[in-house]
C-alpha cells in the first residue's frame, strides 16, 4: 500500500498543478474582440475534410453562405477524401451569392507514405489555398452567422497566430435524446474550458479542429502538420502548440459568436471510438504537458479505483472520499468559471452525475486509444493496424 499512496500523491500533486494553471488561465484570458469594420479582416481559406456527408454536409454550407463576412474575403475547399457516396458532387453544385468553392479530391490510389487521412486531407486543401488565414472546420458542424468574423476577425492584430474555440454537442429538438445525452454535451464542453484556460495560462493543452484557425506563413514557417503527420488525431492540438513552440501566439475566443456545433454520436461503442481516437495522440504532446496529462490520468486511475478498494477494506475510506470530493470540487469550480466566461450556465446536478461517470469512462477509452485499435469514417486505426499506401493521383476542380 504503500506504493500505492506514493503513487496517489504524486498524481493529485499534478492534477492540483494542472487545475491551477487552467483557473489561472481563465482569470487573465483576455475577451475575445469582434471586428466590425470590414476593412480591417484578414482573407480567409476554410478548409474542410469531408469523407462520405453527402447526408451532413449541407448544413455546413448553408452556414458558410449565411456568414458575416464579406464574400471576396473568403473562399471554401472542400477535399473530397475517398467518400463512396456524393459528397464532392453536393458540394460542386453549390453556385450561390457569390460564394468561392472548390472541390479537391482525394483518390483511394494515392500515396499517402503512412500520413494520417485526416492531416494528408487538410494539407492537401491547404496547399490550394489564397487566404492570409486558413480555417478548419468539420463537414457534420454548423455555426451562427457571426463565427467567421468571431474566429478569423482577431487575425487583423498582426500578433496573433493561432486561435480556437468552443465546440458544442447538440440534439435536434425532435429526435429523442438517450439518457446520458446531457452528460455527454457537460462532458464535451468541458474540454473546451479545460482549452481556454491552459491557453490563457501559455499551453495548449487541447484544441478544436472543428473551430480552428492559423495564419497561412505560419503554418509554412512551422512545416503544417509534418511533425506529427503519422499520428491518426491531432491535426488540431499539434498545430497550435507547433505554432506557439515557434514562438507564435495563440488565443482562445470566448464569444458565444465563436461556437461551432456538431450532432454526439448515438451509441457507447461510437462515444468509445470517437474518445480513442482523440486520446490516440497523448503519447506525443511536449514533455512538459505529458506529465501533466499523465498525472491527471494517473488521478483518475486512482479516484476510479479508490471507492471499490474502500468497499473491500484495501483503503481507508476518508481517503477514498477525498480522492472523489476532489476531483468533484477542482472541476466544478473551472466548469463554473468558464461555463460563466464563455456566457452559459452550468446545470449542476447533471454535471455532479458526469463527474462520477468521466473518470472511469475516460480511462477506458484512453487505454483503448493507446494500446488497442479503434475505427474512424469505416477506417481501423491503432493496435496492430498499418496505415494504409498508395500511389499518387491528384485531381482538383
Amino acid at each position: 500500500m504503500i506504493v500505492f499512496y506514493l503513487f496517489a500523491w504524486t498524481s493529485v500533486l499534478v492534477y492540483a498543478a494542472f487545475m491551477i494553471i487552467v483557473r489561472f488561465g481563465l482569470r487573465i484570458m483576455p475577451h475575445s474582440p469582434m471586428i466590425e469594420e470590414d476593412e480591417k479582416l484578414p482573407t480567409v481559406s476554410i478548409v474542410v475534410a469531408a469523407r462520405d456527408e453527402e447526408t451532413r454536409i449541407g448544413r455546413l454550407l448553408d452556414s458558410l453562405e449565411a456568414q458575416d463576412y464579406p464574400r471576396d474575403k473568403f473562399e471554401v475547399i472542400v477535399v473530397d477524401d475517398r467518400s463512396r457516396d456524393n459528397t464532392g458532387d453536393l458540394v460542386r453544385a453549390r453556385k450561390k451569392d457569390g460564394m468561392r468553392y472548390r472541390v479537391l479530391r482525394i483518390r483511394d490510389d494515392e500515396g499517402q507514405t503512412g500520413r494520417a487521412p485526416k492531416k494528408y486531407a487538410l494539407a492537401r486543401g491547404i496547399e490550394q489555398t489564397t487566404g492570409e488565414v486558413i480555417v478548419t472546420t468539420d463537414a457534420d458542424c454548423w455555426m451562427g452567422p457571426r463565427w467567421l468574423r468571431a474566429l478569423a476577425g482577431p487575425f487583423s492584430d498582426s500578433s496573433v497566430d493561432g486561435a480556437t474555440g468552443v465546440s458544442r454537442f447538440i440534439r435536434d429538438p425532435e429526435v429523442v435524446k438517450p439518457w446520458w445525452s446531457d452528460l455527454e454535451g457537460l462532458e464535451h464542453l468541458s474540454y473546451s474550458v479545460m482549452a481556454a484556460g491552459a491557453i490563457g495560462a501559455g499551453h495548449v493543452q487541447n484544441a478544436h479542429g472543428s473551430n480552428l484557425a492559423a495564419r497561412r506563413k505560419v503554418y509554412d514557417r512551422i512545416g503544417g502538420y509534418s511533425s506529427n503527420d503519422k499520428v491518426a488525431s491531432g491535426d488540431d492540438v499539434f498545430l497550435l502548440q507547433d505554432v506557439r513552440k515557434h514562438g507564435g501566439t495563440v488565443i482562445f475566443i470566448d464569444r458565444y459568436e465563436g461556437y461551432v456545433f456538431s450532432k454526439p454520436v448515438d451509441t457507447a461503442r461510437e462515444w468509445v471510438n470517437q474518445r480513442a481516437r482523440w486520446s490516440s495522440k497523448g503519447f506525443y504532446y511536449p514533455p512538459y504537458l505529458m506529465v501533466l496529462l499523465v498525472g491527471t490520468f494517473a488521478y483518475y486511475l486512482v479516484a476510479a479505483l479508490a471507492i471499490p478498494m474502500a468497499i473491500i477494506g484495501l483503503l481507508s475510506p476518508s481517503v477514498a472520499a477525498a480522492m472523489l470530493a476532489g476531483k468533484l470540487a477542482a472541476e466544478t469550480h473551472i466548469m463554473k468559471v468558464g461555463t460563466r466566461r464563455f456566457g452559459e450556465k452550468l446545470p449542476l446536478g447533471k454535471f455532479l452525475i458526469t463527474e462520477l461517470l468521466h473518470a472511469p469512462a475516460i480511462l477506458f477509452a484512453g487505454i483503448r486509444g493507446q494500446f488497442f485499435s479503434f475505427t474512424w469514417k469505416g477506417q481501423t486505426f491503432g493496435g496492430l493496424q498499418p496505415m494504409r499506401t498508395g500511389k499518387s493521383s491528384r485531381r482538383a476542380s
